[in-house]
């Protein structure tokens, strides 16, 4: 295997590893949103930085959640059911497609791994792509014990809880338009660069089925395969 392989595989077990009460009001979300990626103060090289990926593309349905990132010759597309506080991952490497599942105790051991933080909630606001949005600030911990602070723009007109429940913010009650997360030496910046609620009476259940040929694995065997 190259060592470009190598390390595109890398950055998707980057991205892989921050996968990490119900609403269903009539205002659940449906439509496609699409996210700007950076990654600001990332201690990684840059040969890895031009690999991760530029864009985040989500299609919502309600309760189902479908995120799709590409980096390189990788793909990974997240299916998040926040009704039943599952997440499905489906990776396709080097033309091979793997399926893993994520069980809501596996969901919640994640989150425990990640960073400490508390969430400071604000009366601050400011318009993003038309939405009134509310500033909340994550204080981070790292392993040493020194905090940093992340400003979080959300807005409360799209409920939050497909999106969120997986995510080490999950108390945010809105759809988050900017914020970052951070875990070890990566920080990902995510800012909202398009909202269309129009396509949500067109997102038929297919964008949210796994594929026939997709192989089912655990993500240590995944790890084990590709070494």
């Amino acid at each position: 295997m190259c060592f470009k392989t190598i390390r595109q595989l890398t950055t998707i077990f980057i991205i892989f590893c921050l996968s990490v009460s119900s609403l269903y009001s009539q205002n659940l979300f449906s439509g496609r949103i699409e996210y700007k990626m950076t990654y600001p103060g990332s201690q990684i090289d840059l040969a890895t930085l031009e690999q991760l990926p530029e864009r985040a593309k989500i299609v919502a349905k309600r309760e189902m959640v479908r995120t799709e990132m590409e980096a390189g010759e990788l793909t990974q597309i997240k299916i998040a059911d926040s009704e039943n506080k599952t997440v499905t991952t489906i990776l396709e490497i080097l033309h091979e497609k793997y399926v893993i599942h994520k069980s809501p105790e596996d969901i919640k051991e994640e989150i425990r791994e990640l960073p400490e933080h508390e969430i400071i909630f604000t009366d601050e606001t400011k318009e993003i792509l038309g939405y009134k949005c509310k500033k909340a600030e994550a204080i981070v911990y790292d392993q040493f014990g020194e905090k940093s602070k992340i400003d979080i723009y959300y807005t409360e007109e799209i409920p939050g809880e497909p999106f969120n429940f997986d995510l080490p913010y999950n108390e945010i009650p809105g759809l988050m338009l900017e914020y970052e997360i951070r875990t070890g030496d990566l920080n990902m910046r995510y800012e909202a660069k398009s909202i269309n609620s129009r396509w949500g009476l067109f997102i038929g259940n297919r964008n949210f089925r796994i594929p026939s040929d997709a192989k089912e694995i655990t993500f240590e065997e995944l790890q084990e395969k590709l070494q």
